[in-house]
């Protein structure tokens, strides 16, 4: 019943972001999850390379925020006249 869950919500999220139709990302799930179940090694792998990819783009989100505010602190600073 897990294996359903995940596989079904591994499709949405493939159909999703390719932009086609629910077929394509229903067979990766459908894959996903049998290969998961009959395959205690295959289920490490995916689960390693979902937890790499999550920790990956959390990654990549604090480096854009932490250069967000770099930029918005420089032009803060560039903005604000200098008073004598």
């Amino acid at each position: 019943m897990i294996g359903k869950l995940i596989g079904g919500m591994l499709g949405s999220s493939i159909a999703e972001k390719s932009g086609k139709s629910g077929a394509m990302g229903a067979m990766a799930g459908l894959l996903a999850s049998n290969f998961v179940r009959r395959s205690p090694i295959g289920a490490l792998v995916i689960g390693g390379a979902w937890l790499g990819h999550k920790l990956y783009k959390r990654n990549q989100e604090r480096r854009f925020e932490g250069a967000a505010q770099v930029a918005r602190s420089a032009n803060k600073s560039k903005a604000e006249p200098k008073s004598r």
